[in-house]
């Protein structure tokens, strides 16, 4: 992130939908509501994979960074944000050293996150025990920490400190003007 290029920030952004409410003498109703949120998050998320794409397409390395929510205040703060805007993830964008190797990490396989009709866990199981050793295998040849997926899916999510400063993400967005009703 420090040696890239270029660092995007991907922000959600209804603080223009407000403008546009105020020049046209319009109360915006339902920009309170956590979908309008939400949607504000997607659209954020969809816009940065085109640019993703569009990017390695010429040949340009790219890499999320999510810790811009760990202190979304402080963001916001940097990057001179209006009120009901926030920073919902980073992508950093730069040129790939060829001298030094960097495996793409390996995801987990169709059968445990594709579902057909209606959602079915069976053979998650499975599927998650064949991931956790290409995980393993990819942290070791990437000279990672092996901890292993499962590790860190529970060490993520097993205690509230595994949030990084994201538990207080709520009370953030409502600080940054998403009341989320």
């Amino acid at each position: 992130m420090n040696d890239a290029p270029l660092l995007l920030a991907w922000i959600a952004d209804l603080s223009r939908a407000e403008r546009i409410g105020v020049a046209a003498g319009r109360e915006m109703a339902a920009l309170p509501y956590t979908e309008v949120a939400i949607t504000a998050m997607i659209d954020a998320a969809l816009a940065s994979q085109n640019a993703a794409v569009a990017a390695e397409s010429l040949g340009l390395g790219v890499c999320y960074l999510g810790n811009m929510r760990n202190q979304p205040e402080k963001v916001a703060a940097l990057l001179n944000l209006p009120s009901q805007s926030f920073a919902v993830f980073g992508l950093s964008v730069g040129y790939p050293d060829p001298a030094r190797a960097t495996p793409l990490r390996p995801r987990l396989p169709q059968e445990v996150v594709l579902h057909r009709e209606r959602y079915n866990a069976t053979g998650e199981a499975a599927g998650i025990a064949a991931y956790e050793t290409r995980f393993t295998s990819h942290q070791r040849e990437a000279g990672l920490p092996q901890s292993g997926w499962t590790a860190r899916v529970l060490d993520r999510l097993g205690t509230v400190s595994g949030l990084s400063g994201r538990e207080t993400m709520r009370a953030s967005l409502k600080a940054l003007g998403f009341p989320l009703d």
